[in-house]
């Protein structure tokens, strides 16, 4: 055997080695978000659970009925965002079966007037705030749409979802309007 042999086979090695690491980190954060472990929830989008919350800015574009004190569950959208769109009527239907229990706002990024076009379809129980520049949903480490955090009534977050559906939505305000969380646990 040459000398080219045991060279190119080593750097085979240490290809594969780099490439094995990679594939390890690249299923453990992709693990992360699909297990939604503690961890993996608190570690990647959104502000840790158990924090407060930044407060919501931008463009109000349309404000549903708020009542002080209340849970809510904030939506993270884009007007870019195919399945944002996609995902509206189930936004307003799950408004609407849990208006008396919670809040729903969604904090959409784009142009105001694409989020005026955006915020048609959904139901009057929604808040819609638009987000032209993205400041809102990077101060709420948010990078991923669509997003829901619930905020409990003391402003902590007591749970995350990825690509929330009607479903998901409906287990998150459980934890919410059961009292996620009570002022001694309240962290600031």
């Amino acid at each position: 055997m040459t000398w080219l042999f045991w060279t190119s086979y080593g750097i085979l090695w240490v290809v594969v080695l780099i490439l094995g690491a990679g594939m390890i980190v690249m299923l453990r954060e992709h693990a992360d978000l699909l297990l939604g472990s503690h961890e993996g929830r608190s570690r990647l989008h959104g502000p840790p659970e158990g924090t407060t919350v930044p407060r919501l800015k931008g463009e109000e574009v349309r404000l549903a009925a708020t009542t002080p004190g209340r849970p809510r569950v904030v939506l993270f959208m884009a007007v870019t965002c195919d399945p944002c769109w996609r995902r509206r009527p189930q936004i307003s239907h799950f408004a609407a079966d849990q208006a008396e229990a919670l809040e729903t706002v969604v904090c959409c990024s784009g142009p105001v007037e694409r989020v005026r076009e955006f915020a048609g379809e959904l139901g009057p129980e929604v808040s819609v705030i638009a987000d032209p520049t993205g400041d809102t949903s990077a101060s709420w480490r948010v990078f991923l749409t669509p997003f829901a955090i619930g905020v409990d009534r003391y402003g902590v977050v007591r749970g995350k979802v990825a690509n929330p559906a009607y479903d998901n939505l409906t287990l998150l305000s459980r934890v919410l309007v059961a009292g996620g969380g009570n002022e001694s646990t309240r962290v600031e």
